[in-house]
């Protein structure tokens, strides 16, 4: 199904996001719910799970992959992306263009903090309740700069300074990393997905 096909189905709904004039865009929304196309979405034997490189965009990837830039829409629908623009990995300098026009300069986006959060703890066999290696203390959790976590043993209470700085350059990357992994739909399988969507989408119409 050619993209612009596929896009001729879908309702274009306002989004709070403006150009450059400041005007509201007017994004096609390409979540219009075809249930049935996502329910095999964890199936290893028709998805299998892939990292974006640097400069890879999703219609290089659909050429790589399916031959086609036309399919780049189906990475794109599979990993539920509604702005290829900001939901897609932004490569390098792109990155650190974001970074300059948010921030002022890289280097004042490595000097900011922007939050802390936990460090992973595990028991050490004394903490009641627990055994050696069990994870008292999940990582990643935002906290105050000031957060102790109290671990009962057979001391009493040990408290553990278990937190750490996350600057406004580390934070922005990590959540720009994160994009980067995605799901492909195998290529033997990929204009029979297209087909089976095609015959859905037609049939909700």
């Amino acid at each position: 199904m050619p993209r612009e096909r596929y896009f001729k189905y879908l309702p274009s709904l306002p989004y709070d996001a403006f150009d450059d004039s400041g005007q509201k865009k007017v994004v096609t929304d390409i979540f219009k719910r075809v249930r049935a196309t996502l329910q095999a979405r964890t199936d290893k034997t028709i998805y299998y799970k892939y990292t974006v490189r640097d400069l890879e965009t999703p219609e290089i990837l659909a050429y790589k992959y399916y031959d086609s830039t036309q399919l780049h829409w189906l990475i794109l629908f599979l990993n539920e992306m509604r702005d290829p623009q900001w939901d897609w990995p932004l490569n390098m300098r792109a990155f650190d263009k974001y970074i300059i026009k948010k921030y002022g300069s890289i280097e004042t986006a490595k000097l900011t903090t922007s939050h802390h959060e936990t460090n992973e703890l595990k028991a050490t066999g004394n903490e009641a309740g627990y055994a050696v290696n069990d994870v008292v203390l999940k990582a990643g959790h935002i906290v105050e700069s000031d957060f102790a976590y109290a671990v009962s043993d057979t001391m009493g209470y040990s408290n553990f300074q278990t937190t750490k700085e996350v600057k406004k350059y580390d934070h922005e990357l990590a959540l720009n990393e994160a994009k980067r992994d995605i799901i492909l739909l195998r290529r033997n399988l990929a204009y029979e997905f297209v087909d089976e969507f095609d015959r859905l989408i037609t049939k909700r119409r």
